[in-house]
């Protein structure tokens, strides 16, 4: 064998002493730990999705589905909307799109705006509903004779967008904070009526 030349390796030996494996990353340490190693930490992420959703569900607000057309053109018949619950000292605000709930003479959720705030004075006469002598709104159905009423304290007035097809305060009256579901936030489905309220 020439000077300086190494002896060949025989397969299966190592020259040296043996190496130590490389260290543990974070996340594999992490895996680890809840048992779920390499590709099978991907059945997590579906667990994840789920528990988010029940989140959002139970915590932040929830979908609702609109019937009818008298929220148009603002919502159309079909339209998902997603809706949060009034929290805290939050209260509705004029112009707030809300679900109501036990209203009338109907068991169904209605979507409505709100126009009079608790305290407000509604003034309805020749097809206009007046707030406060400063805020107009146009009302093809409102009675001919002129009436006037203040809205109770823990009420509010509530109307339809489509004003000549919408079953609101105009008929039942001032409506109880307790009936109020929530705010429609924005529209979620169909992808093109996408848009916050």
């Amino acid at each position: 064998m020439p000077p300086g030349q190494l002896p060949p390796v025989h397969p299966g030996y190592m020259l040296g002493m043996p190496q130590a494996p490389p260290p543990e990353t974070p996340e594999q340490r992490f895996m680890r730990r809840i048992g779920l190693p390499g590709w099978s930490a991907l059945l997590i992420i579906p667990f994840l999705i789920l528990l988010t959703i029940f989140l959002l569900l139970v915590f932040v607000g929830r979908p609702y589905i609109v019937h009818g057309s008298s929220m148009y053109p603002t919502l159309s018949d079909g339209d998902r909307v997603f809706v949060v619950p009034y929290r805290g000292n939050t209260t509705p605000s004029r112009g707030d799109v809300v679900v109501l709930r036990n209203v009338g003479n109907t068991q169904e959720l209605l979507i409505k705006r709100v126009v009079a705030l608790a305290g407000d004075r509604v003034k309805m006469s020749d097809g206009e509903v007046v707030v406060n002598d400063k805020f107009l709104y146009k009302s093809s159905t409102s009675p001919r004779r002129q009436s006037t009423q203040v809205v109770p304290d823990g009420m509010i007035f509530v109307m339809g967008d489509n004003e000549g097809n919408s079953y609101d305060s105009r008929t039942f009256g001032p409506v109880s904070m307790s009936s109020v579901v929530g705010k429609a936030m924005f529209i979620f489905w169909p992808p093109g009526d996408f848009k916050k309220l």
